[in-house]
């Protein structure tokens, strides 16, 4: 994970690391400021708990040391968005669990980049979910592929509201729609088809807000081809990307844009655009993108 603090505007240096029996620490460099009221901390890539406990001591030392009247945790990557509900018997309902831990820090806005769903919003405190559309349009290239002739597609039924958000903002007038069978018991996937939508002979993007292994876009990106797609690219805001940009690049996908909310920009090559979150944040404070 990477902090980063700004307090009245001004980035503070942070030091972490951990105390001899491994437990992580946290605390605000000198110099610091004599006095401040508005704190904005970025919170990028949060992968566990150790993450969460240097964020909450990250707000421990800076609520003792000024007398804050707002503020913000901007999360571009929400852990656990997917597990926002019971799955099966026995789960846990990991997403409120996690969103329990953090609502104790008693941020007055969390600004999450497009979260799997809107339970994000439910049970994490005064947050304002950044839409897909918005993520998506600060790219120039992109932009421009969509608005000359680049169909979306959805890859589920349960992606249609972004697709469609999507869809507006760059004045489409079509959209595909896929179809999959995920066995719950296993996670594994299968039954891919396009629902709807003539894609032969045209450049398509699927667009969804993450992407792990890659299976499902790899199975899309087949289907579509042979309904005669002449190209199948990705869009994915939370890029974990657990098989590497390779595995998809070399299986169907034609060129892939994806966010700096979790993505190492090692990975950014001809056929890998990021988008970075400062511009998507930056933006965001000046639209109204939700």
């Amino acid at each position: 994970m990477k902090l980063e603090l700004f307090l009245d505007g001004q980035q503070t240096a942070l030091e972490t690391g951990r105390f001899p029996d491994g437990a992580v620490r946290a605390r605000l460099l000198p110099p610091l400021l004599t006095q401040a009221e508005k704190l904005t901390i970025r919170a990028t890539a949060m992968r566990n708990m150790d993450d969460l406990m240097l964020l909450a001591q990250v707000m421990d030392a800076a609520r003792r040391e000024y007398d804050l009247r707002w503020t913000t945790l901007e999360l571009p990557w929400l852990p656990y968005a997917r597990q926002d509900r019971n799955m099966q018997q026995g789960d846990s309902f990991a997403l409120k669990v996690f969103a329990g831990f953090l609502n104790q820090l008693a941020f007055d806005r969390v600004r999450i980049l497009d979260p799997h769903s809107d339970v994000a919003t439910a049970v994490i405190n005064n947050a304002i979910a950044v839409p897909q559309h918005f993520c998506l349009r600060q790219s120039a290239s992109l932009m421009d592929k969509l608005q000359n002739g680049m169909m979306l597609v959805a890859p589920d039924a349960g992606a249609l509201k972004k697709i469609h958000a999507v869809v507006q903002q760059v004045g489409a007038t079509e959209y595909g729609i896929l179809g999959k069978h995920r066995d719950l018991s296993s996670g594994a996937l299968g039954g891919f088809s396009l629902l709807q939508g003539e894609v032969a002979g045209k450049d398509l993007l699927i667009a969804d807000d993450l992407c792990d292994a890659g299976g499902t876009f790899i199975g899309s990106a087949a289907v579509l081809r042979q309904a005669g797609a002449r190209s199948v690219s990705l869009y994915v805001t939370h890029g974990l990307f657990t098989r590497g940009v390779e595995a998809l690049l070399q299986q169907g996908i034609d060129h892939i844009w994806t966010t700096t909310s979790v993505a190492d920009p090692v990975i950014a090559q001809d056929r890998v655009e990021l988008i970075d979150i400062d511009t998507i944040y930056g933006n965001e404070g000046t639209e109204h993108a939700h």
